[in-house]
């Protein structure tokens, strides 16, 4: 359905969560201008409403309906990271040369390893894989770590997700990319078992999602096993440190990329 786009004073901005607070709507404030989006069918309930608070609407334009899913995936460009290729296009849009390709196209929302934390995971994990092991991809979205790493030596890859969606799309990459020894599902950290023990587990979560979870995290661990963060952001990089040795996990090396911190910790 089209949008209406509202041109607004950006004074009004502190008044638009009251007064439009059970509408479906959206705003943003640039360059001195406030812009309020809301759905076609509601565009005269929010006008109406605006006009009773005393915000007065400097420009009303209709915004043609987007396909935002097919525009992002046109954007996409295939990530190379050591000897992978996560390509989002079918047929191929490069060439792989010797690295192995990996076929992961934007869908059901989730990214294609594009995002910079995903591609310092990817840094952190390809580096690391335990060969014949097994790797856990907490948070696993459309499985590009889990897959990423079964691809590079890991003899089993699992993920599990809150996301419901998230085990289907992982799957179906799964299938598309012809391999085995993988296997996902929705649910908690609690969901595993609690013998279950991975020679690396791998979260590309942010701050508040993954710090909460590094004692459970650790303890799936056995002496000597590593854990990839990403997601986190360089200017709390110190905090996240803490948080990790409080896990009793020792951090061996960092990467950034941007403002996104990526860490790769042992247990002793």
């Amino acid at each position: 359905m089209p949008a209406v786009r509202f041109t607004l004073l950006p004074t009004s901005e502190p008044a638009l969560e009251e007064v439009l607070a059970d509408l479906f709507v959206s705003w943003s404030i640039r360059a001195g201008v406030l812009s309020v989006w809301v759905s076609e069918d509601e565009a005269e309930e929010a006008s109406a409403r605006l006009g009773a608070a005393g915000i007065g609407i400097l420009e009303r334009e209709v915004e043609p309906e987007r396909d935002w899913v097919a525009e992002a995936a046109a954007l996409q460009r295939p990530v190379a990271v050591s000897g992978l290729v996560l390509d989002p296009h079918e047929p191929p849009t490069a060439d792989p040369g010797d690295r192995r390709r990996l076929h992961l196209p934007a869908e059901r929302a989730f990214g294609t390893g594009s995002h910079e934390s995903t591609r310092l995971a990817l840094r952190l994990l390809l580096s690391s894989v335990p060969a014949g092991g097994t790797v856990l991809d907490v948070g696993c979205g459309a499985g590009t770590l889990a897959l990423a790493a079964r691809t590079a030596g890991a003899r089993r890859a699992f993920g599990f997700d809150l996301d419901l969606e998230a085990p289907l799309a992982s799957r179906v990459n799964v299938r598309r990319n012809g391999l085995d020894g993988c296997a996902f599902w929705g649910g908690l950290l609690e969901s595993l078992s609690p013998g279950a023990r991975f020679g690396l587990v791998v979260a590309n979560m942010l701050h508040e999602e993954v710090g909460p979870l590094l004692p459970g995290l650790a303890a799936l661990l056995p002496p000597g096993g590593l854990l990839v963060t990403a997601g986190q952001l360089v200017a709390r990089e110190a905090e996240f440190l803490r948080l990790l040795e409080r896990a009793g996990l020792v951090p061996r090396r960092l990467a950034s990329e941007g403002e996104w911190l990526g860490t790769l910790s042992v247990r002793p």
